[in-house]
């Protein structure tokens, strides 16, 4: 007969004495997670989002209870750019609704707070009812990874692994005038059963004047580059613009790989037909750079490179006809140094280009009006008129992505850029 020892049997182990045991191994020595940094490499292209939502809805996004997934991930995407201060300098040029600057933050939370009445408490536990509350319940960012995009390669050798050296970025598109009336027909197409849409495989080739879907959204190729030979099978830079007023400039591999990875990826069959913008060249505005001519004390440390840049419809000159009675000019006399006539292009929306690039430079004075009020200038910048030239070719030209603004000295400056070595 085996007697067991009823001491033995007795001392029991709990959970808690386990753990508080001496662990000599370091086996209950274990990290805890980190949360995964996004990448910046595409920052561009969330913020194009977060812009799209704020024109199509005329607010923020929020992170309410009610609020849908969507919503509250844009919400988290724009509180952390906010807090980056790099970020907000890198999307300055893309910022055409102020976006950026914190005022429509404070006012949205405040409005939010306003319209919110108070609950009793509730336990978080019951507040967890679906995977969207748990996303929206990360306050540390635990599960704020990126989707999966067609710039991401995964599982490739290193020496097929060749990024690009120029990641494409959607930003606004300057002449989307020119384009819009190409999306209204391709629609009208679909609906009367002129075109048809066929989903895209790699038999398939996309061609300048080529319609596709890629996301849900519909894209439009305006222009396909020079052949580059680097890479293995044909390649080449297209210019893409979007039926949401953004343009690209993304490699054929990189579109094509992305239509065949999405299920819904779809290219237009025209059947014969084609679309393209009108070479009508269409006046649509004036932008105009304007030196104050004000004898104002206040002023003086500026003058030297002090620039308004603004928009008219009509002619500057009767634009600018009651200078010494409007604000906007400083109740001051004005010199014409530049006009641009547009074409084909949203001027308005150059122009917020424009001061969107230029923010960090903004004059920053308040100003007393002949009437005693104060008034802060909103389209005058402490920069070089070269600077203020220069901002304007490269919007049009489509080429903004590829410069920044020293904010010390007010010139326009190239990124850098990483070129890759054999």
């Amino acid at each position: 007969m085996i007697r067991l020892s009823t001491t033995r049997l007795n001392n029991k182990k709990t959970l808690a004495d386990l753990l508080f045991e001496e662990d000599e191994l370091g086996l209950l020595d274990v990290q805890p997670l980190k949360a995964k940094v996004a990448p910046t490499d595409h920052i561009g292209t969330q913020f194009a989002d977060i812009s799209a939502f704020y024109e199509k809805h005329g607010r923020l996004p929020e992170e309410g209870v009610d609020v849908p997934l969507n919503e509250k991930l844009l919400a988290r995407r724009l509180k952390g750019i906010l807090a980056n201060p790099a970020q907000r300098e890198y999307l300055q040029a893309q910022d055409i609704f102020g976006l950026l600057d914190g005022r429509l933050t404070k006012q949205n939370e405040a409005s939010f707070s306003a319209e919110t009445k108070p609950v009793e408490h509730i336990e978080q536990s019951e507040l967890v009812t679906s995977l969207a509350d748990i996303f929206a319940d990360d306050d540390d960012g635990l599960l704020d990874f990126d989707v999966p995009d067609i710039f991401n390669l995964r599982h490739i050798s290193v020496e097929k692994k060749d990024q690009p050296d120029e990641i494409a970025q959607r930003q606004p598109c300057p002449n989307f005038p020119s384009f819009a009336p190409l999306f209204t027909a391709f629609h009208d197409g679909l609906k009367n059963g002129v075109f048809d849409l066929e989903r895209f495989t790699h038999k398939l080739k996309i061609a300048a004047g080529d319609f596709f879907i890629l996301n849900g959204l519909v894209g439009y190729v305006a222009n396909v580059g020079e052949r580059l030979e680097q890479y293995n099978g044909f390649n080449a830079r297209l210019h893409l613009v979007f039926e949401n007023g953004t343009e690209m400039h993304m490699l054929y591999q990189s579109l094509t790989h992305g239509l065949v990875r999405d299920k819904e990826g779809r290219k237009a069959l025209l059947n014969g037909q084609s679309l393209r913008p009108s070479l009508e060249a269409v006046p649509t505005g004036i932008v105009y750079i304007l030196k104050t001519l004000s004898t104002d004390p206040v002023l003086i440390p500026y003058k030297q490179n002090l620039y308004k840049i603004g928009f008219t419809e009509i002619s500057v000159e009767e634009r600018i006809r009651n200078a010494e009675q409007d604000s906007t000019f400083l109740e001051a006399p004005v010199k014409i140094v530049a006009t641009n006539q547009c074409f084909n292009l949203n001027a308005q929306k150059l122009e917020a280009l424009v001061h969107g690039f230029l923010a960090p430079r903004r004059l920053n004075l308040k100003l007393k009006s002949h009437s005693g009020q104060v008034y802060t200038p909103k389209e005058w910048f402490y920069v070089p008129l070269d600077t203020a030239l220069a901002v304007i070719q490269h919007i049009v030209s489509g080429s903004i992505s590829l410069y920044r603004l020293d904010n010390t000295t007010g010139k326009i400056v190239e990124k850098h850029t990483h070129v890759r070595t054999k």
